[in-house]
C-alpha cells in the first residue's frame, strides 16, 4: 500500500510583526507548534495563539542570536525556502527541524552535515 502526501514540516509561513513592532515571519509546524523568526531571536511556541499571549504562556523554548550570527529578512519575509525538515533562511542560514529540536546552521551545507550549529531549540 502506498501512502501519499507531504513529508513537508512546513504548513503556513506568515508575516506578521512583534508586539514591539519587529519583523517576524511564524512558520506553522505540522502538529500544532508554531516557530518565530526575528532579527534577533527564534521561539518555538506550542500553538498559533501563544506568540500572542503577553505573559508568554506556551513558550516552550527561546535562543537569542548574538549579533554576528542574526538573521536578515528579504522584505517581511526571512524563510525563502522549505522541504521535509529543511528550512532555507534568506541570509544563507538554514534551519533543521528534527524530530527532538530545531537547529539553526551557518548554511545548508553545515545543515546536511550537522556542524556548525549557531543555536538550538529544543521540543522537550
Amino acid at each position: 500500500m502506498l501512502f501519499y502526501g507531504t513529508s513537508d514540516i512546513v504548513t503556513e509561513l506568515e508575516s506578521r510583526p512583534l508586539n514591539n513592532g519587529e519583523l517576524a515571519e511564524r512558520v506553522h509546524l505540522k502538529g500544532g507548534p508554531v516557530l518565530v523568526l526575528s532579527a534577533r531571536a527564534l521561539a518555538l511556541y506550542k500553538d498559533a495563539q501563544s506568540p500572542d499571549d503577553p505573559l508568554g504562556n506556551g513558550l516552550l523554548a527561546l535562543a537569542e542570536l548574538d549579533e554576528a550570527h542574526r538573521l536578515a529578512p528579504v522584505g517581511e519575509h526571512f524563510v525563502t525556502e522549505h522541504q521535509a525538515g529543511y528550512i532555507g533562511l534568506a541570509d544563507g542560514q538554514a534551519l533543521l527541524v528534527t524530530p527532538a529540536a530545531i537547529v539553526l546552521y551557518a548554511n545548508r551545507d553545515d545543515a546536511l552535515r550537522n556542524q556548525n550549529a549557531r543555536a538550538r531549540l529544543s521540543f522537550e
